[in-house]
């Protein structure tokens, strides 16, 4: 979701549908123009618009799914296309 007005402790915010509250307890202070991974109206992460594009198409893919359609891996998962999965740093063994 985008930041349309950031308050104290929340930012109202406008994404795939309409605009949210969204409490930004955890992330601290938010500016207006940001991107947010949110879930259940709380804000998880800030994000670049490169990763709220990403984002977005996947949630696309997902839907589409859920529509009995078929899915576009290339469209809808652009970046996991031709690539190994890898785990997040912490669960790595050789993390350092």
């Amino acid at each position: 979701m985008r930041v349309i007005e950031a308050h104290e402790n929340s930012a109202l915010c406008e994404g795939r549908n309409g605009q949210q509250l969204i409490d930004t307890m955890l992330l601290g202070p938010v500016e207006d123009g940001q991107w947010l991974l949110t879930f259940l109206g709380a804000g998880r992460e800030v994000i670049d618009a490169e990763r709220a594009a990403l984002v977005d198409a996947a949630l696309d893919g997902l839907q589409v799914v859920a529509d009995g359609g078929e899915i576009n891996l290339d469209l809808f998962f652009a970046d996991l296309v031709n690539r190994e999965p890898t785990l997040p740093e912490f669960l790595r063994k050789d993390k350092g």
